[in-house]
């Protein structure tokens, strides 16, 4: 994976948890967008530049019950995860350029920062590595990818609502494995990975059901985002999936050794930010190594055999 990817990665989660999470603007008196999308797709813009910090959790639970014929070493992977775990985040935004992202999951920590076009990456609250090469010198989303992502979600006003002494307007979408489609075709110049999600998610889509909400709350004063939240579940047809998939994957035994039954998976993300439009400061790392371009991701996801999730 090229330094490019890492790069983007941090300005998706800056705009809001990979696009799912975007900012959205009520229809208040400093608010002009016509429509909830049209408020989601600017708002989206400006967050990915504006000085501020967010406070993130997740939790997945698993369902491997019903899972039968899996391979060791997935066997191995599941028993790691359990019934599933949770995890927190923290993310510090100075400006479009520079921002730190630290995640702890099962024990395990891993702190990643962009400085003026270089990547930096610690573990564990080790020393930070930087990662080779230059980063690009844009890793923001288009107006126009922007758009078409939030149009592909539909967002709907849902009135207004006190969050944490502020007023808001709520906005919500429902999320379901084509619209999760259309969003990764949008951002495919810009999201990480988003080229191979796009047809990923058309070939799983036949063995995968379920859906999901965001919802989103954002100052009615000044379009600034409060609050935002993401749920959903889907069942996953591993039987079928590994069917299909075989002739492709070439397995070494025959069709008696393919997995089979379903896995169920339920998700929920939340975060709430603060010090919008605030002095954030981001402190350049003191880099001890040197990483291969890529490896900052493979660390941050990777968090320790034990992670959690």
């Amino acid at each position: 994976m090229r330094a490019h990817v890492s790069r983007r990665s941090l300005a998706v989660l800056a705009a809001g948890a990979a696009a799912l999470l975007a900012a959205a603007c009520g229809p208040g008196a400093v608010l002009t967008a016509e429509t909830p999308d049209q408020s989601v797709a600017a708002a989206l813009q400006t967050a990915q530049t504006t000085p501020l910090r967010a406070a993130m959790t997740g939790q997945v639970t698993l369902d491997t019950s019903s899972l039968s014929g899996l391979p060791a070493s997935i066997r191995s992977a599941l028993g790691k995860l359990g019934s599933g775990g949770s995890a927190t985040g923290q993310l510090v935004q100075e400006s479009g350029a520079r921002r730190q992202l630290t995640a702890s999951a099962g024990g395990s920590s891993v702190r990643l920062v962009e400085y003026d076009g270089h990547g930096y990456v610690s573990q564990d609250g080790g020393g930070y590595a930087e990662v080779s090469g230059t980063l690009p010198a844009s890793a923001s989303i288009t107006s126009t990818e922007l758009t078409t992502a939030v149009a592909a979600l539909s967002f709907q006003d849902q009135g207004p609502a006190t969050v944490s002494g502020v007023s808001t307007e709520r906005y919500t979408a429902s999320i379901t494995v084509p619209s999760l489609e259309k969003v990764a075709q949008a951002l495919g110049g810009s999201a990480t990975g988003s080229t191979q999600l796009a047809p990923m998610l058309a070939m799983l889509a036949r063995y995968v059901t379920g859906s999901g909400s965001v919802d989103l709350w954002v100052s009615i004063r000044d379009g600034s985002l409060v609050r935002g939240t993401l749920s959903g579940s889907l069942s996953v047809d591993v039987g079928a999936a590994a069917s299909a998939l075989a002739g492709l994957l070439a397995p070494s035994s025959g069709s008696a050794s393919l997995p089979a039954g379903t896995l169920g998976v339920s998700l929920s993300l939340g975060f709430d930010v603060s010090d919008y439009g605030s002095s954030v400061t981001v402190t350049k790392p003191v880099a001890t190594s040197t990483l291969p371009a890529g490896g900052a991701w493979s660390g941050m996801m990777g968090m320790g055999s034990g992670a959690s999730i």
